[in-house]
Order: structure tokens, then C-alpha cells, then sequence
């Protein structure tokens, strides 16, 4: 799905125009909307800053967590999906250490 819909959705959930979300990222807003409309992708620090202000890797790139299920086939093991959620979060919580590693 990739940064074109979850950025947006981020944006929306924090209530932010898109002049808003370019501000808090120190970007102009045209940079900011050619990452919205697909056109780019973020750079890293980017990335990092939506972290901060409250992103989570699953938004950014469109995919929630209860659409999981609707992912795995159902012959999967049973374990299968428990696996997937680890790796989430496992994947967020290195996001997150480099992040406070960078401050």
C-alpha cells in the first residue's frame, strides 16, 4: 500500500492540514504533498519525525493490524499470525530505539 495512503491517514487521525503536518516536519508543503500523492517517498528523517510525532510503522504503510487476519490465508499455522504481530512490534521497537539513539 505504501507512505501515499498512510501518510494521509496519519495526517487526518492528528487533525492537520497538510500546510500543518509540512510545519511540524520543517518541510514545504509541496515537499510534503508529493509524499502524500505518491509522487516520492519520504527520506529516513522523515520517517523518524512522523515516529515521534506518533506514527506507527503499520499506518504508514496502510497496513492495520485487524486487516491481518484478512492477510493470512486461513491454512496457515496456527501460530502464524502471533509470529506476524511479534515481528511488528519487534520491527517498532528498533524504530524507536534509533530514533532515541539519534537524540
Amino acid at each position: 500500500m505504501g507512505y501515499k495512503i498512510g501518510l494521509k491517514i496519519f495526517r487526518k487521525r492528528l487533525g492537520l492540514s497538510q500546510d500543518e503536518i509540512a510545519e511540524k516536519l520543517d518541510c514545504v508543503k509541496t515537499t510534503y504533498q508529493s509524499w502524500e500523492n505518491g509522487r516520492r517517498e519520504p527520506p529516513v528523517e522523515i520517517i523518524r519525525k512522523l515516529l515521534i510525532l506518533g506514527a506507527k510503522v503499520e499506518e504508514l504503510f496502510g497496513i492495520e493490524y485487524n486487516e491481518i487476519h484478512r492477510l493470512i490465508p486461513k491454512c496457515a499455522d496456527e501460530n502464524f499470525e502471533n509470529k506476524i504481530l511479534s515481528k511488528i512490534e519487534s520491527l517498532e521497537k528498533k524504530l524507536n530505539e534509533i530514533i532515541v539513539s539519534k537524540k
